[in-house]
């Protein structure tokens, strides 16, 4: 019996004294069919923390960026550097354009990427594919609310200016019945039905912030139909979640049905069996 292995190495929540944390997400995946970095964090943290964890990341097969910010591509000049074999699998839309939020103040969240450099590395695409193993969902269908967290986030057009971010750039990937969602911007029940290959778990922010103050995101009413959903669409599906989503919105979701839903922090490991 092989298993499929997942060890989260950035994220903003740490019960080890031996790791540090970051506004960021890098996830270490080892299955059957390889070995896979799902994003990068904002930095090189995910590295030095990896090195804690005893992991290479040199024998990576491929990485894995979700979408164009900073805080899950920022790494990935580092990980170019360490790994000299790994094919890069992103977005088509996420080279030249930049990024900005505007939460309490506008500030940018680009990614410093030169992708002038290593031009072999990436795999770049702009619907959905597979890419070996990997299953690359690219235009996730907007069928549901998107998480409102979104309205302060914007991304340049075609002329330098800042306009609304339609996360044309985020893509969701299935490895071996293990759904990583990055930060699910184009909202979590979206990337669900999107995708058409069964899933044993889910892993990767869902971009449900808690209000605070002026601030104001998903009631505990919209959060709790998001629950519902979950709970009637996905039973059997175990949810492992953290980073963007919120203390709040994570106790709301998880008290208030059945769910298999987990708050993950950095330095876990999770073990799935595989046949």
């Amino acid at each position: 019996m092989k298993r499929t292995r997942l060890v989260v190495l950035s994220d903003n929540r740490t019960n080890n004294k031996l790791l540090q944390t970051e506004h960021g997400l890098s996830v270490y995946l080892e299955s059957p069919s390889g070995k896979y970095l799902l994003d990068t964090g904002a930095s090189d943290l995910f590295i030095r923390n990896a090195k804690v964890l005893g992991i290479d990341l040199a024998d990576v097969d491929y990485c894995l960026i979700s979408h164009g910010h900073n805080d899950h591509i920022g790494g990935l000049p580092y990980f170019l550097k360490l790994n000299n074999k790994a094919k890069v699998i992103l977005s088509e839309a996420i080279p030249g354009t930049e990024y900005a939020s505007m939460r309490r103040y506008q500030h940018s969240i680009t990614g410093n990427v030169d992708f002038s450099q290593d031009k072999k590395r990436f795999l770049f695409v702009n619907e959905s594919t597979n890419i070996g193993a990997v299953n690359v969902y690219a235009n996730i269908e907007k069928r549901n609310p998107l998480p409102l967290g979104n309205k302060s986030l914007l991304c340049s057009d075609a002329y330098g200016q800042f306009i609304p971010d339609n996360f044309t750039h985020e893509l969701a990937f299935v490895i071996d019945g293990v759904l990583f969602t990055g930060c699910a911007h184009s909202g979590i029940l979206n990337i669900l039905q999107s995708i058409d290959v069964t899933i044993n778990l889910s892993i990767g922010g869902f971009h449900l912030l808690d209000s605070y103050l002026a601030q104001t995101y998903e009631t505990d009413k919209q959060l709790n139909t998001i629950a519902v959903r979950l709970h009637e669409d996905y039973p059997r599906v175990q949810f492992y979640t953290g980073h963007c989503t919120g203390d709040h919105c994570f106790e709301v979701i998880s008290q208030s049905y059945n769910i298999h839903i987990h708050q993950f922090y950095c330095g876990e490991e999770i073990l799935l069996a595989s046949k």
